[in-house]
């Protein structure tokens, strides 16, 4: 028996040995899993991405949204044993208040920042994420105040959710977070970790108490139904363990104390007065809160008894799926807090079908984490490429940026630029391998003008069409409207004295304005007319139309031309015989041709005048090419206008509806759509491939949402940040769905400068191009006729040669 006895104690101490054995094991493998854990901890504890969120101001999206969110978020949960040497993932929910705005972010770590990010995309589909510095989060400041916040009765009990408020919780904490001063942050954080199931169990075990107690005959205990419920629908959903901290820098500690506790009062709407409420935790070390806001840090302690389900101490809060959702959510049109951070314009994911790669580098298409290349083929820009935006939304910076690559690539290029700044810029960023390809025509150079001959024409279509073109540009500049002030009976008369001057390769504007001046000057030309009703014109209806009526229609005709010719500038320009240069030529030698026609220099009308004269040179010198057509290819040449409604006339029209097939390929960037009349609008929205719209004002923005819609809308149009645009590209042929596009600043301020190339440049085009302006002078007083006597042949002349 005693045996039996000694070996029942043996067992016994045994056990008990096995059991300490056990324990000390235990806290063994505990203890090198907590270091395992912390190391890991510290070494992770940099590597977060920070998400910034924005929502349409308009949005619509309940608060219900949220709790999806956080039902996603649940799923970011590591087994049990990877949690036990690594730590849980932390999510840091937060609102931070700037003088510039109330911002909404959440930083989550690298390695599940793509999943958190499609779950919010999920949840809220008009949302835009960007990653950011942290620095744009938290500063440094003078003072710091930092508080924490928890649950004053046990995880289990509940709060107030959503569905309990008439309004939206959001609106009162981010009301408390607004109207700060240049030098203060607040911020208000929640660090989540996905919840063990013990706060769980206890409130399972804490409700079936209650519950046995109240059916006990032999107790009378009056049962709070209600808060039973309460218990029990909090704890049939998920949830997370939360750290909710508010943190306030200002320049003194009252002022910093007085934010935080603002922020803390507004937590008191969430209070169920019988049951739960936040309170701020004591005892706890600033220096140590701040870290832990720094570091997003959550350390979960919980003491449990396991079989009881008796919650002993638990070191946070548990808030559930629903809870979480009512104390942080992204606002809604409901919430109006001046300052919040509104999505001003929302961005589109680019069409699957775009080339990997092309002549035409446009931009990035960066569309939730993705970011891709925008490329352009050179068969797709023969339909042009249109581009509105209004000033100072980077369309000038694309606009160069393209034509540079076009240089780069040894393509024919012509930048016509009314503000001069562009072609500054350009010519600093030439390649000297294209040194010498390259005309600058600066017109405000008085010393060397360049010539362009108005009258300068190759055969006989290329003159009707100068002529069309320079009548076109009398209506632009005198009669936009077709009021009257411009008529047939001046269209008639400037055509027969342009086609009657033409008969002379050595006449200019000057001998124009003179032909009508000048009564006889028509004799000198008469000899040399082969079109026998412009000899009538002459020789019939000028040559017996009474005196005063020819010097009553002379004024009226004068007047139209009188400007540019009386103008110095203006007259040693289109006072020369012969063009600087050949536009036949450089299309086909693929030279560069740089127009400087600063407003700034010679004045707004001079600099409208003389880009409506080179428009139509370069069409024409495209039309040109049809005799070519099928029987030898000729290379692409890219013509670049800025502020194209200054010289938008019907030969734009031509251009974007007929230049496709001779490869004059047009890129047109202007302001608003008013600035272009009827005819021209018809033909941009209804012929160029490709469109990019920079921010626009709001009629504009009415104009363009069908050309953007269904993907955009004119809310996104109106606040389309700088340097960001829409776009619907035309690729093989057929137009994508529109989407959002960045223009690449990293390329563009990358590109080297050299102002020893464009000195060159300058030097070799006005001495190479440009005439000396006395030579000019001379020739225009000799055809002016102040250097020739006067002719006394008119009666003599033979008016039987006449064929009719």
């Amino acid at each position: 028996m005693n045996q039996l006895i000694n070996n029942f104690y043996n067992v016994i101490w045994i056990a008990v040995y096995l059991v300490i054995l056990l324990i000390f094991v235990f806290s063994m493998f505990m203890a090198a899993a907590n270091m395992v854990r912390r190391k890991h901890e510290k070494l992770d504890q940099f590597k977060l991405t920070f998400l910034q969120i924005k929502l349409p101001p308009q949005n619509e999206i309940e608060v219900k949204a949220a709790e999806q969110l956080f039902d996603g978020l649940v799923g970011f949960k590591k087994s049990f044993f990877k949690a036990l040497f690594t730590g849980q993932y932390r999510i840091s929910l937060e609102i931070v208040s700037k003088s510039t705005g109330i911002g909404f972010y959440v930083v989550v770590p690298n390695e599940i920042a793509a999943l958190v990010e499609k779950q919010i995309n999920g949840a809220y589909p008009s949302a835009e994420i960007d990653i950011i510095n942290p620095n744009e989060i938290w500063d440094r400041g003078k003072y710091t105040v930092v508080a924490e916040l928890k649950l004053k009765g046990p995880s289990f009990y509940p709060i107030k959710v959503y569905d309990d408020f008439k309004g939206d919780a959001m609106s009162t904490i981010s009301s408390s977070l607004s109207k700060l001063k240049d030098d203060e942050v607040l911020a208000v954080q929640y660090v989540i970790v996905p919840a063990e199931d013990s706060w769980r169990h206890a409130g399972q075990s804490f409700v079936s108490r209650i519950k046995n107690a109240g059916a006990n005959p032999e107790k009378k205990v009056n049962v709070d139904t209600s808060f039973l419920e309460g218990v029990e629908k909090k704890i049939a959903k998920s949830g997370f363990d939360t750290a909710i901290r508010v943190v306030s820098i200002a320049q003194d500690k009252f002022t910093a104390e007085g934010h935080v506790k603002n922020v803390i009062s507004t937590f008191e709407q969430f209070t169920e007065v019988r049951y739960n409420r936040f309170k701020r935790r004591s005892f706890v070390s600033s220096l140590k809160l701040i870290d832990d806001f720094i570091y997003r840090r959550l350390k979960v302690t919980d003491l449990h008894i396991p079989f009881l389900d008796i919650q002993l101490y638990r070191s946070t809060s548990v808030l559930n799926t629903a809870e979480m959702a009512t104390v942080f959510h992204f606002p809604n049109k409901d919430v109006q807090t001046p300052g919040i951070m509104w999505l001003g314009a929302r961005k589109g994911a680019a069409p699957t079908n775009l080339p990997d790669t092309g002549e035409l580098y446009l931009g990035k298409s960066v569309f939730r984490g993705v970011e891709k290349k925008v490329y352009m083929l050179d068969k797709d820009r023969t339909r042009h490429f249109y581009i509105i935006g209004q000033t100072g939304t980077g369309k000038s910076e694309f606009m160069k940026s393209l034509a540079l690559q076009d240089i780069n690539n040894g393509e024919g290029v012509a930048f016509i630029d009314p503000h001069g700044s562009d072609i500054d810029d350009l010519l600093q960023k030439i390649p000297e391998s294209r040194l010498n390809d390259v005309i600058l025509w600066d017109v405000s150079d008085t010393e060397r003008p360049m010539g362009l001959n108005i009258l300068e024409a190759q055969s006989d279509d290329e003159r009707h069409i100068l002529i069309n073109a320079f009548i076109a540009l009398l209506y632009k500049l005198y009669d936009p409207n077709h009021q009257g002030i411009m008529g047939p009976m001046l269209e008639r008369a400037i055509r027969n004295v342009m086609l009657t001057a033409m008969t002379d390769p050595q006449s200019t504007a000057v001998d124009v304005l003179r032909l009508f001046i000048d009564a006889k000057y028509y004799l000198k030309f008469l000899p040399n007319i082969q079109d026998p009703l412009v000899k009538r014109y002459w020789t019939d209806e000028f040559a017996r139309t009474p005196e005063a009526r020819r010097n009553e229609n002379m004024g009226y005709f004068v007047s139209k031309f009188d400007r540019f010719v009386t103008d110095k500038t203006m007259r040693d320009i289109v006072g020369q015989p012969k063009s600087a240069f050949n536009f036949h030529q450089i299309m086909a030698e693929r030279k560069i041709l740089l127009v400087d026609l600063s407003k700034g220099k010679i004045g707004e009308e001079n600099s409208n005048f003389l880009g409506l004269l080179l428009v139509p040179r370069i069409l024409s010198a495209a039309l040109s090419r049809a005799s070519m057509l099928g029987k030898q290819d000729f290379p692409n040449f890219f013509l670049y206008v800025d502020e194209f409604q200054n010289f938008a006339t019907p030969d734009f029209a031509t251009i974007l509806s007929e230049a496709r097939k001779y490869k004059l390929n047009l890129t047109v960037a202007h302001q608003f759509v008013a600035q272009l009349d009827d005819q021209i609008k018809e033909a941009v929205f209804g012929n160029v491939g490709t469109m990019t719209a920079f921010r626009v004002g709001a009629e504009d923005a009415e104009y363009l949402e069908p050309q953007f819609a269904p993907t955009f809308d004119k809310n996104d149009l109106i606040n389309n940040p700088n340097g960001s645009a829409y776009i619907k590209l035309l690729v093989n042929g057929h137009p994508t769905i529109p989407f959002s596009m960045m223009v690449d600043w990293d390329m563009i301020t990358k590109t080297a400068k050299n102002p020893t190339i464009a000195e060159t440049i300058r030097k070799q085009s006005r001495e190479k191009f440009g005439v000396a302006a006395k030579d000019v002078e001379d020739f225009i007083n000799n055809r002016a006729g102040y250097t020739e006597p006067e002719p006394t042949k008119a009666a003599e002349f033979d008016m039987s040669k006449i064929p009719f």
